[in-house]
């Protein structure tokens, strides 16, 4: 049962009314939680529309820091979501298992996956990234894509404590879909 139900369609604006009936996304529970802080939304779709599309951390390792963001903070409904997303990316099973097991430094990862998972590790757990943390994810990312990796990490943050504290059941499992066409946009194509 939802702590916190998701909105109810007849109470959505006409402009969310068209994206419920347009978009899988915008009928999964999550979508209808978030309604609910109606100004707030669009700023937060804005920013996932960008994650999606306009950012210059490669799509696979953005999918890799958010399974590590979601296994650190426990964020189970995005966690079944985003299981699909890396299917649908291609990421290894043993790379997604290594993650729910907490083996960040695991030989399934290359030196920049490392780097990228300990950081990540510490902007979710301590904040302050320490500097032999920063100089090796500096080593691999741009500055731009360090700030944006915080980004990230901030946005999956937030969509675990908003899912977890309202106790969200899990409706629909449609992030692979909904992924693969945003990494499509990005040029990332996975052949099955």
């Amino acid at each position: 049962m939802n702590r916190i139900p998701p909105m109810r369609v007849e109470d959505l604006t006409e402009e969310e009314q068209e994206r419920y009936h347009s978009t899988p996304s915008g009928r999964s529970n999550l979508a209808m939680l978030l309604a609910h802080a109606r100004s707030m939304r669009i700023g937060i779709g804005s920013a996932v529309s960008a994650m999606m599309s306009d950012i210059e951390v490669p799509p696979l390792e953005r999918q890799i820091c958010v399974l590590a963001v979601l296994h650190l903070d426990r964020g189970a409904y995005e966690w079944a979501q985003h299981l699909e997303v890396s299917k649908a990316m291609g990421i290894p099973d043993e790379k997604v298992a290594a993650i729910a097991d907490d083996r960040f430094g695991d030989p399934a990862f290359n030196h920049r996956e490392k780097a990228l998972l300990a950081f990540t590790r510490q902007v979710v757990k301590t904040v302050r990234v320490d500097d032999f943390v920063f100089d090796a994810v500096k080593a691999f990312y741009s500055l731009r894509q360090i700030v944006e990796l915080i980004h990230v990490i901030g946005l999956y943050m937030l969509f675990a404590r908003v899912s977890e504290v309202a106790e969200l059941e899990l409706d629909m499992v449609m992030g692979g879909d909904f992924w693969k066409s945003a990494n499509a946009a990005a040029g990332v194509v996975h052949e099955e």
